[in-house]
């Protein structure tokens, strides 16, 4: 962390789970966020400053995600959802100022009930008005209706990014966005939200809003350089609906920046909760023999492996917080970022989501029925990353859409050939460690032929495209799947792979087994199609299940090492799993 005062933030009793209202946590989730503002805030939103502000930003997106989830939720959408509309789409001065001073807590509405998490097909209609020069925001039917944001919380100030179809005498212009005040204290006018029943897990004021009738103010359109002139001529740089919608839904890239980064954060957090506690558990075996629950190797692979992928997802997350959070100069005139770059960013988030559900997982699984409560932290975590499968992109249509491009586009080149000879054939060959990268790519490679030719062969013979690809949607996905394992090999591989002093301490001594660990659980599970091709000798592929537990076995003197580069300040993680006297602290 580059500012040691952050976590110092995180001790005040507001982040005490005790004072929490059981039917209602979000009041005291709001509590935090508001703590957390007063403390962090600036004239300016942090998203507008320089690179200091927006690592200042990342910081406390990813300690807020080690203490609560559910406050990274609301600050993520309040600090990028919302003001990143705002600045990058050239909102009021006034509107930004109340977005950074806390006065308005920031939401996000663009899908609808009706339409799952199609952002570019809202329903939501907002007719423009030359008389009043507003703009009258209205939803048709139930199935418009904005679900589920959470905004259900009465009297709270909120101002709102709302996407909705501009229609201008009669035209419909695409998806835009407007700026709505939700709550005044009374309730704003024409606005009804309906508080939907309170759920288990990342307990928010989730609600179903519908507009009726609601007047917005011309100034209150994120115009984004378009414009309705006071004869009622309409302009827009852009110069097409489609592409005025794909500007509009392209601001989820304001959330990519963010969650990953919160998600990567939550990942390390439960590692650091679960590998030393793992050390301090007590275990009996079948056969009486009682040891630390480490010194198990079903325990060690568990958690190094949750602390690879924690690692990776971190890896991720920062290389693209820049590029998500890039503002046009000046606010208000951008193209965004090019298809390519979207779709980079898309792949990337369901990439760190997957990681860190993952580790997650393995964590709450190493620490057994612990890992089921709340006051342990990790069950919580694991909602974050559960939520965010389909959150801010669904992670199966985002690797279908990847897929698609690659399959028919030309952004993408399938890795070239020249796998090396079969790894443990003979020889020097038997000692060699197979070059990982180069295995997942033959298998992506493959992959992209037979789904590339299947689609030819289905346009060869006339088919319906549309049918054609439907049919196909499995192999997609796997192929999908493993361009992105081997790019997340690739992403770490430079860093991670350097041979470290044998027996030092710190990251050089861990990281090249932990790079060994993601790269062998990659290729493990299709061993047996590296070894029908010739990749991998029978041998080679029959011995990476003791690879995983030899990788382990080199690990345990390290546990610290390991738990120390997750960089987790012991101030912002609370619960008994994380104290010394775990027994005590669960009983008193």
């Amino acid at each position: 962390m580059t500012d040691p005062d952050l976590p110092k933030l995180f001790e005040d009793p507001v982040f005490d789970d005790r004072a929490a209202d059981p039917a209602q946590p979000w009041t005291t989730t709001y509590r935090r966020v508001a703590h957390l503002g007063a403390r962090t805030g600036s004239a300016w939103p942090l998203l507008a400053g320089g690179p200091a502000d927006r690592q200042r930003l990342r910081d406390l997106l990813e300690l807020t995600a080690m203490a609560d989830p559910a406050a990274f939720h609301v600050l993520f959408l309040h600090q990028c959802m919302a003001t990143g509309a705002a600045l990058d789409f050239g909102a009021d001065p006034e509107d930004v100022a109340a977005l950074a001073s806390g006065r308005a807590v920031g939401a996000a509405l663009m899908t609808e009930v009706g339409t799952g998490n199609s952002s570019a097909a809202v329903r939501t209609e907002a007719v423009y008005d030359p008389v009043a020069r507003e703009f009258v925001l209205t939803t048709p039917d139930a199935a418009a209706a904005k679900y589920p944001p959470n905004v259900g919380m009465p009297g709270l100030p909120r101002l709102a990014v709302v996407g909705a179809r501009l229609l201008v005498s009669g035209v419909d212009r695409g998806t835009c966005l407007f700026l709505v005040p939700l709550h005044d204290g009374d309730g704003a006018s024409g606005v009804t939200v309906t508080p939907r029943p309170r759920t288990s897990l990342l307990p928010l004021d989730y609600a179903a809003v519908r507009f009726d009738g609601v007047r917005v103010p011309y100034r209150r359109w994120l115009a984004d350089g378009a414009s309705v002139s006071a004869s009622g001529e309409f302009h827009d740089p852009l110069g097409d609906p489609r592409l005025r919608t794909a500007r509009s839904v392209g601001w989820a890239r304001f959330a990519w920046g963010a969650v990953t980064a919160g998600l990567a954060a939550a990942a390390r957090a439960a590692v650091a909760i679960a590998l030393p506690h793992a050390g301090r558990r007590n275990t009996v075996d079948r056969w009486g023999v009682g040891a630390a629950a480490l010194t198990r190797p079903n325990q060690q692979r568990l958690l190094f492996g949750a602390a690879a992928r924690a690692l990776a997802a971190t890896e991720f997350a920062r290389g693209l917080t820049d590029t998500a959070w890039r503002t046009a100069p000046g606010g208000g005139r951008g193209a965004g970022l090019p298809p390519r770059t979207m779709g980079r960013l898309a792949l990337a988030k369901a990439a760190v989501d997957g990681l860190a559900d993952e580790a997650v997982a393995r964590c709450r699984a190493a620490c057994g029925a612990a890992g089921f409560f709340s006051e342990n932290r990790l069950v919580d975590y694991q909602a974050l990353t559960a939520a965010f499968h389909a959150a801010g992109g669904d992670n199966q249509l985002i690797l279908l859409d990847a897929a698609w491009r690659m399959a028919t586009g030309d952004d993408y080149t399938p890795p070239p050939a020249g796998a090396p000879a079969a790894a443990g054939a003979s020889g020097a060959a038997a000692a060699a460690e197979p070059d990982w990268p180069l295995l997942l790519a033959a298998r992506e490679r493959a992959l992209y032929a037979r789904l590339t030719s299947a689609l030819a062969a289905a346009a060869a013979d006339g088919r319906d495209p549309s049918a054609a690809w439907h049919e196909r949607t499995g192999l997609a996905e796997e192929f999908a799947y493993a361009h992105q394992a081997r790019v997340t090999v690739e992403a770490v591989a430079a860093r991670w792979r350097r041979p470290g002093p044998s027996g030092g301490e710190g990251e050089q001594a861990v990281l090249p087994d932990l790079f060994r660990l993601l790269a062998v659980e990659a290729v493990l599970p299709h061993a047996d199609w590296y070894a029908a091709r010739g990749l991998l000798s029978g041998a080679a592929a029959e011995a990476l299940d003791a690879d995983l537990t030899a990788a382990c076995r080199r690990l345990l003197p390290h546990a610290e090492s390991v738990t120390g580069l997750m960089e987790v300040p012991a101030a912002v993680v609370r619960g008994p799993l994380g104290g010394r006297d775990y027994v005590r602290d669960l009983t008193s």
